[in-house]
């Protein structure tokens, strides 16, 4: 509540500025103040803060779908719900893809043009001294190639390939 609380605020104050010193009329400055003012959304964070405190997943993801239309950016990271540990999505225990339906419920297919998304994966390289891309891209379920019926980044990160050939 006080997050929304700070957003609303925020764009009334930013939509009386840009009326008040631009010339703009209120409903342009309204506009404006509300595709440029929001929350930084982090699931990894919001995790551990409330599975701290005895909160469960739905309770978790709940709190997505009551700030979902006010989200700007989002952070995937993951942890266990103890500390914040920065492991690849699909690692820990936040409940990623509730959050991002509960995200898509509200504002559509996301993208860059209404929410853009960073994945926080810096113990990936920091504690296994690997890359983090492939367990990403893993727990998104992507293809490795975009054409045809090509295998998915789950199905063969634990296979080992040669320099010249394929991971299959």
């Amino acid at each position: 509540d006080d997050l929304k609380k700070l957003i609303n605020q925020s764009r009334k104050n930013f939509k009386t500025q840009l009326i008040e010193k631009k010339g703009m009329d209120e409903k342009e400055a309204k506009s404006i103040a509300t595709q440029l003012i929001g929350a930084t959304w982090d699931v990894g964070h919001l995790n551990v803060t409330l599975r701290k405190a005895g909160f469960s997943e739905e309770d978790v993801v709940e709190e997505t779908k009551r700030i979902a239309k006010d989200v700007k950016h989002i952070h995937l990271t993951d942890n266990f719900g103890h500390s914040d540990s920065h492991l690849s999505p699909g690692m820990g225990n936040v409940p990623f893809r509730k959050h991002l339906e509960a995200l898509e419920k509200e504002q559509g297919k996301l993208d860059d043009s209404n929410v853009r998304a960073i994945v926080e994966a810096a113990a990936i390289p920091q504690h296994f001294k690997k890359s983090p891309h492939p367990a990403i891209l893993e727990s998104f379920g992507a293809p490795i190639y975009s054409g045809g019926s090509s295998p998915y980044w789950n199905e063969v990160s634990n296979s080992e390939g040669s320099y010249f050939g394929s991971p299959m």
